[in-house]
């Protein structure tokens, strides 16, 4: 297996994976079903719906991911299990056209989509472990970075041909159904396609890596006590509960924000998804640069300070163009703390513990990862307030930071 050049074919296939799954995310759980889910399917009590499903499927992927981490690790079948979750995500999300702007489709759209994102959770247990094997630990960050930079990409690329063939057009083609919301509806299917074609490089360029040893409790007992005997890696994955917790609040419920609190169109959504997937690719990108100079910590750290910034900006601004700017400027750096936090516990990893450390970096960051979302739920439920709903993910991100005060610094090797 060869590992240099940095960006060779199994580097490129790796980030294609990136390049591939994105836009299922971004235009299902963020910014274009969850906007139509709540403010057409289900415009009353749609919010509090789809944050207790998001809750759900975070906590349906926090009992799985170090089981399936596990299995993977025993037995060599990361890419096996990546394949399988990919298949399920790429038939779910194009189920979700079947969704028909009717409140009837509600409980078919939430048993959907939770699917879709419980399956296109546990598909990052299982890319992420393959992250050492196509990299070295002097060059992870850059690799980690690429790959994050080619997903913001991808996502921008998707969304704007959704925009541009679908919902621009005064006449949608194929015959789409506007007052069926059709144009909106076949984003879905779109994005199924992408995955699907996109992740083949990976599946037949990637090596999958070692095979660990033991028995399968023996191997989750290990992942464990790896996680606990690694210096500073148990602390690390304990600040990665809030400040995952944030983003994953944050990705639920910002075009959804948008939509409610500045007016946004579902144009406006997607075009504010195109521009913030710019700045994030662009930050992601030379998170990877910093992570590699810097080390890992201090990235996370001054992106975090950075985010709780912009939010608070954004939460008490009333002007949409200051959402515009602002919101296009926290895109920056939410790649950085992806990408490092990434390559940070990738650094950490003793070979073979690869896809068991990424399952309880998964357990860690999506057994809490409920909070987020239902606390957001509950706040808009009793103040009606979406900007009091978002404070929650500023208050995640603060508590993130400070506990990450105690992490080593020593994540540059």
């Amino acid at each position: 297996m060869s590992r240099s050049p940095v960006f060779n074919k199994h580097v490129i296939s790796y980030g294609l994976y990136d390049w591939a799954s994105s836009p299922m995310p971004t235009l299902h759980a963020t910014f274009v079903f969850a906007v139509y889910f709540t403010t057409t399917v289900m415009p009353e009590g749609g919010t509090v719906a789809w944050s207790q499903m998001t809750a759900l499927a975070a906590f349906i992927v926090a009992f799985l991911s170090p089981f399936t981490g596990a299995m993977a690790d025993r037995h060599a079948m990361r890419k096996t299990f990546l394949m399988v979750v990919t298949a399920i995500g790429v038939v779910s999300g194009a189920s979700l056209w079947l969704i028909k702007p009717d409140p009837s489709y509600a409980a078919m759209a939430i048993i959907i989509s939770a699917i879709n994102i419980v399956m296109m959770e546990l598909a990052f247990v299982f890319y992420n472990a393959l992250l050492p094997g196509i990299s070295t630990k002097e060059n992870m960050g850059k690799v980690s970075g690429f790959s994050w930079g080619v997903g913001y990409i991808g996502a921008i690329a998707c969304l704007a041909l959704a925009l541009a063939v679908f919902v621009l057009p005064e006449t949608p083609p194929f015959g789409l159904d506007k007052n069926m919301a059709e144009h909106v509806r076949v984003t879905m299917p779109l994005a199924a396609i992408w995955l699907l074609l996109f992740s083949l490089p990976l599946f037949l360029f990637v090596p999958e890596g070692k095979k660990a040893e033991g028995s399968f409790m023996t191997t989750l007992k290990e992942g464990w006590f790896v996680v606990r005997k690694t210096p500073g890696l148990l602390r690390f994955l304990i600040a990665r509960v809030f400040y995952a917790d944030a983003l994953v609040t944050l990705f639920a419920f910002g075009g959804i924000f948008a939509a409610k609190v500045f007016g946004f169109a579902q144009t406006d959504v997607l075009i504010f998804a195109i521009l913030l997937n710019i700045t994030a690719g662009i930050g992601a990108i030379f998170g990877g640069w910093a992570d590699d100079r810097l080390g890992a910590i201090t990235t996370i750290r001054l992106s975090l300070i950075a985010l709780v910034l912009a939010g608070t900006i954004i939460i008490l601004s009333s002007s949409a163009m200051v959402f515009w700017v602002i919101g296009g400027v926290l895109g920056v750096f939410v790649g950085p703390v992806q990408s490092a936090s990434r390559s940070h516990v990738a650094r950490m990893s003793p070979p073979g513990t690869e896809a068991r450390v990424f399952g309880f970096m998964m357990l860690t960051g999506k057994a809490t990862a409920f909070i987020g979302p239902l606390l957001y739920g509950w706040i808009v439920l009793a103040s009606g307030q979406e900007r009091y709903g978002m404070a929650v993910v500023i208050v995640l991100l603060m508590i993130g930071l400070m506990l990450l005060k105690s992490a080593p610094r020593d994540a540059k090797t």
